[in-house]
């Protein structure tokens, strides 16, 4: 297997997809001695074309060095989006906490907020059939009726809630004000919330450098039965997924990217490694760790399919992220 460190390829060029997958092993010290915090965030949105305004809450993990005094000192942001079944209060409260702490306390990692955010309208709310099938009032394209505006809530609503109240990069709120910060921000996700990460690239690609798809394919605006196995899975082409990532891309050549994507395990690992050399295939990507050089990388890790292994997937991704 290759040492990611030293993988760099010329465009279009790939050595090898079975790249390293590395642990944490600093989760097996024990308590963290540098802990960081997180809080709540409440906000409104009003994206869904329906009159509605929702109440809505994200939890925000600051990390350990983080000072709401130090202005001068300012912070990348990175949004993750759940998979099915979960909510945000799993990652920033109780037991699992703590692995974000340990992502930061060795000072192996430069510091970063991460934003933990949810499609579910009101995920405690609905709670019960959250966890039973996903099947949740959501705002990702999965609810019919309600349209797959989720984009939009975390661009109007969510990243101006967040960016203007912490120490970030952000000080204009308008459209063109987080394009031009972009370079500070990235989109992440697990299973459902990894097939998410792709959309966001596709309507969201202006507002984030960074996109780290965990174990969810490319689904290209067509959503698996909810709840599963009700009607037919739909039917999507290689060629359908490649040109849903190439549009964005296409449609704004002068603007970097980085992809990450990551799965584990014999269940999820085989299609997205695939969808992953598709696109590498393809003019304009460049396979390789070094987001100066490559544009698109890819691990393989042998965990099982839960969220809870989602801080693993994040000690390799901020190896890479914001590293200009």
């Amino acid at each position: 297997m290759s040492d990611y460190r030293k993988v760099i390829t010329r465009p279009g060029e790939v050595l090898d997809y079975e790249t390293v997958f590395e642990e944490n092993p600093y989760l097996r010290t024990g308590v963290p001695e540098k802990m960081g915090k997180s809080e709540k965030l409440e906000y409104t949105t009003a994206v869904y074309e329906n009159g509605i305004t929702y109440n809505k809450r994200a939890y925000v993990y600051l990390p350990y060095c983080y000072d709401p005094e130090d202005k001068e000192r300012k912070y990348n942001v990175l949004y993750f989006q759940h998979g099915n079944t979960c909510e945000p209060a799993m990652f920033a409260v109780g037991g699992n906490k703590y692995m974000f702490d340990m992502l930061f306390d060795s000072g192996e990692l430069d510091p970063c907020i991460i934003v933990f955010i949810s499609y579910y309208m009101d995920p405690m709310r609905d709670a019960e059939i959250r966890t039973q099938s996903g099947g949740a009032e959501a705002g990702d394209g999965w609810t019919p009726g309600l349209p797959g505006n989720f984009d939009k809530e975390i661009v109007h609503d969510i990243i101006p809630a967040v960016e203007l109240k912490y120490n970030t990069y952000l000080t204009d709120a308008s459209p063109e004000g987080i394009k031009a910060t972009r370079d500070h921000r990235a989109m992440a996700g697990y299973s459902r919330g990894g097939a998410w990460t792709w959309r966001m690239l596709h309507y969201g690609f202006e507002y984030f450098r960074w996109f780290c798809p965990t174990s969810g394919g490319i689904s290209c605006d067509k959503f698996m039965p909810m709840p599963p196995g009700s009607v037919p899975s739909p039917v999507i082409t290689d060629q359908e997924r490649i040109d849903y990532v190439l549009e964005p891309i296409k449609a704004h050549p002068e603007l970097p990217f980085f992809i990450y994507a990551g799965s584990g395990g014999v269940r999820d690992s085989l299609a997205l490694r695939t969808q992953i050399k598709n696109l590498t295939e393809q003019d304009g990507f460049s396979y390789g760790p070094d987001p100066t050089k490559n544009n698109i990388y890819y691990s393989i890790s042998d965990y099982y399919h839960t969220d809870y292994l989602v801080p693993y997937y994040f000690w390799n991704y901020l190896k890479i992220l914001f590293k200009l």
